[in-house]
């Protein structure tokens, strides 16, 4: 673990109050992703931003997770499997006397809860993470952000720029809805596993016909809607399964129906 005190290089300052201004219209996960994911990347890279808050004293906590990296989202943890690791991270910042840090997250498999196989490799996955945090005050309780990278070593200033971009990205999750996190579920051999979001009714029609080879606009003239609904009910998918392309939804789909 390393306090990082490095100064941000010379960059343009109204870039920044331009990123900022960004983030002060984030209303939805999807949109703080694109945020996060967009121009934030040029001042804070990173692979994916984990927050976590409440009493870390008694392990009542929360979090969110906000990644493009299969696997590696809210709704694929259970709070037991995440809070170690969030615990572990908040350790680190109050070691480096509340000050921005970086800390080597190899290995941090270990630190996992009743993870399931996919998630503990999605976090394994993940080599450093920039963490910063703040308290809120009288009401008691902390909340830390840990920009989680796959990279080994960071760009100068990553710190810096995490400590100045927090209040936005703060401001941004206490104003939307938090994302669904699992109940922990067991499959047919006793391993923790999380349950998949219900796909809706026209979601599942969908599949039916991606399951068929049929390309957007066939099953848009079949179900009758437009393409671009098609398309958006696609991406909806895409997410609630954790996928990445059409393939990947329908082989999934399949597994689940195999194990029901």
């Amino acid at each position: 673990m390393n306090n990082i005190t490095t100064p941000l290089p010379e960059r343009d300052p109204s870039k920044f109050l331009q990123i900022a201004g960004q983030g002060a219209g984030v209303a939805t996960h999807a949109e703080l992703w694109r945020w996060l994911q967009g121009d934030v990347q040029q001042w804070l890279s990173h692979d994916a931003m984990l927050v976590g808050w409440g009493d870390f004293s008694s392990g009542d906590l929360h979090y969110d997770l906000v990644s493009s990296v299969p696997g590696l989202r809210s709704h694929n943890f259970t709070p037991a499997c995440i809070a170690p690791f969030v615990g572990y991270l908040r350790d680190c910042w109050v070691a480096a006397q509340q000050a921005p840090c970086q800390v080597d997250i190899t290995g941090c498999q270990q630190l996992l809860g009743h993870c399931n196989w996919a998630s503990a490799q999605a976090i394994a996955s993940m080599r450093t993470a920039l963490v910063h945090g703040t308290t809120d005050g009288p009401r008691g309780g902390e909340r830390i952000f840990a920009a989680l990278s796959m990279q080994t070593s960071l760009p100068p200033g990553g710190g810096s720029a995490l400590k100045l971009l927090l209040p936005f990205i703060d401001t941004a999750l206490r104003r939307i809805p938090p994302a669904p996190v699992r109940e922990a579920a067991c499959d047919r051999q006793g391993v923790h596993t999380a349950r998949v979001p219900a796909l809706s009714e026209r979601e599942r029609q969908i599949m039916d016909w991606v399951a068929l080879g049929k390309t957007n606009p066939e099953i848009g003239c079949i179900l009758r809607i437009s393409e671009f609904t098609v398309k958006n009910h696609m991406k909806s998918i895409f997410t609630k399964l954790d996928v990445t392309n059409r393939a990947q939804a329908v082989a999934k789909l399949n597994r689940m129906a195999a194990y029901a």
